[in-house]
């Protein structure tokens, strides 16, 4: 990979990038290196704690790379696991706060939000408090509150961690709804084999402090486990995981 490509070519670049969470603390990040073209789907798998969390922080700048470079191009917007809501805030509040350095007049922001909650399933719970919704209500309040402000990178850390296999389920079609009908560029972490077999465009595998390798997938969505190339796959990656 030449980093040195014209960055119209991608949204977001690492280049040789090392990570130490202080200059003084042992390297726990090192050599990472690879692109996101416009519009793809690109799922980080990876033993647990092994930091890959911490590259979707480097992405949008919340950590800084100890060597190496950072290059994110586009408007990014993230979301967390469990949604990540403020409990003293409504859903429609908390939609709201997608809009941080978004220009556009109160009118506009409120169209946007209403906008979202319609497309989410979600206007019957505009004033609701997110104690009185389901983990899944919670999650689809994330993801209004990231995409009210028209993002071109989505980085999803954990996204179906909290929820159960039927709600993974219909909030993976949504998601792959969202990533269809959007001009938007998409890097999840997850836990699950499995799901990011079944929604990504490409795999990296994250192990040892560095992408090991990279994993294209090269059949169409939707995708089920039952497909026989979606059952090779799953078994491929796990041999490559420690």
């Amino acid at each position: 990979m030449n980093m040195a490509a014209d960055p119209s070519k991608f949204v977001l670049s690492f280049d040789h990038v090392f990570f130490a969470y202080e200059p003084h603390l042992p390297v726990v990040m090192h050599e990472v290196s690879f692109t996101l073209a416009p519009r793809s789907f690109t799922a980080i798998v990876g033993p647990s704690g092994g930091g890959k969390s911490t590259l979707l922080r480097l992405s949008v700048g919340l950590e800084k790379p100890l060597k190496g470079t950072v290059t994110n191009t586009a408007r990014t917007r993230m979301i967390f696991q469990n949604g990540a809501l403020l409990p003293w805030r409504t859903v429609q509040q908390n939609v709201h706060l997608g809009f941080s350095d978004t220009p556009g007049t109160k009118h506009e922001h409120a169209k946007r939000v209403h906008e979202e909650l319609t497309n989410l399933g979600l206007t019957d719970f505009a004033h609701v408090y997110p104690r009185d919704l389901s983990g899944g209500q919670r999650q689809r309040v994330g993801i209004a509150r990231a995409l009210v402000s028209d993002p071109e990178l989505l980085l999803l850390d954990e996204p179906f961690s909290a929820l159960d296999v039927e709600t993974t389920e219909h909030l993976s079609r949504e998601l792959l709804q969202i990533f269809a009908d959007r001009n938007i560029t998409m890097l999840m972490v997850s836990h699950s084999i499995e799901d990011a077999v079944l929604l990504a465009d490409e795999i990296l595998v994250f192990s040892g402090g560095t992408i090991s390798h990279k994993v294209p997938i090269s059949f169409s969505r939707p995708r089920s486990r039952e497909d026989i190339p979606t059952e090779k796959l799953i078994k491929e990656v796990k041999r490559l995981i420690p």
